[in-house]
């Protein structure tokens, strides 16, 4: 064992080795990702009153696709996620993923009912201790209402 880490030390530059605190703090970034994941999974289930094993079944029906693709919404931004490795837990590939932001996005931006669950769900996340949710969330919403003064600002100035 001794052998491999002086290999190791030899072939990896000092500047790319990482250090056991660094290690650590990898180590406890990637549990908090997990234990977020799994709190969004249960609370997005329970809003839209879905059974959470059927997330990680291949069905299409409209509610559990809706609950993937809020998922997919919250999850990405949060912890700035590749498409591959979300979709790698779901097992979907990395279009069907960004399809699903896709959609999320519209469905917030255009339907109210839609936008009070992602709203809830965002909620709920906080008050377990999971604030990134919601602050991504009000940030986008205020993204959203911004572009619709644009484009009525524009209108009234063609007319």
């Amino acid at each position: 064992m001794e052998r491999f880490e002086l290999l190791w030390t030899m072939i990896i530059p000092k500047y790319e080795r990482l250090t056991a605190d660094q290690i650590k703090q990898q180590q406890e970034m990637e549990n908090e990702r997990d234990m977020f994941w799994s709190a969004l999974e249960d609370v997005t289930c329970s809003v839209l009153g879905v059974p959470s094993q059927l997330l990680y079944s291949p069905t299409r029906k409209r509610e559990i696709v809706t609950a993937r693709q809020i998922i997919f919404f919250l999850v990405r931004p949060c912890y700035l996620l590749s498409l591959k490795n979300v979709g790698d837990r779901y097992k979907k590939d990395h279009a069907t993923i960004l399809h699903g932001i896709n959609q999320a996005s519209a469905q917030v931006e255009w339907d109210k009912q839609y936008r009070y669950n992602v709203e809830r769900i965002c909620y709920l996340l906080s008050e377990i201790g999971y604030a990134k949710p919601m602050i991504f969330f009000s940030k986008f919403v205020e993204h959203i209402e911004y572009k619709k003064e644009l484009a009525l600002k524009k209108k009234s100035k063609i007319k």
